[in-house]
């Protein structure tokens, strides 16, 4: 696959992961909150922190990126759907970008990670994650193994 779908298929599985597809009843069945906090934050990756390109941060709402906030001070005068619509756009943008930044090594020492060793650093134990369980579960998605390294499901 190319890096572009490589990239989007481990976007969508994270956004599985954390809830952004959750319906009512779900929540409901899991006994957790809905809307999702990465609904609630159009953050389909829960993401906890970014930088624009001027490095000014983007808000946050209990330590994960608000992206409805972001999108309502760069579209002042914008409210409802379209708001949304441009919130959830750029949390697809941010996450994607992340992603990348992980297949190329940028949070592994310059050295691109397998599946365990990325989730090991973007949803780490000490913050109640299971990594390695999630690993296992974008792994199943993308029907590879969790040592796998994404970097070497790039085709050219």
């Amino acid at each position: 696959m190319t890096r572009q779908e490589l990239i989007e298929r481990i976007a969508q599985a994270i956004a599985e992961k954390e809830g952004f597809y959750l319906t009512g009843a779900q929540a409901s069945r899991r006994r957790i909150r809905y809307p999702s906090r990465a609904q609630r934050n159009a953050n389909p990756g829960n993401v906890r922190t970014w930088r624009d390109a001027r490095g000014k941060r983007y808000p946050t709402d209990g330590g994960y990126v608000d992206f409805v906030a972001w999108a309502s001070a760069r579209y002042p005068g914008l409210a409802g759907e379209p708001l949304n619509q441009k919130a959830i756009e750029e949390g697809w943008r941010v996450l994607q970008v992340l992603v990348g930044q992980y297949i190329d090594g940028r949070y592994t020492e310059g050295k691109p990670p397998s599946l365990t060793e990325m989730f090991g650093v973007y949803a780490p134990g000490a913050d109640g994650n299971d990594p390695e369980g999630y690993a296992k579960s974008v792994a199943d998605q993308l029907e590879v193994q969790p040592g796998s390294r994404p970097i070497d499901l790039i085709s050219t």
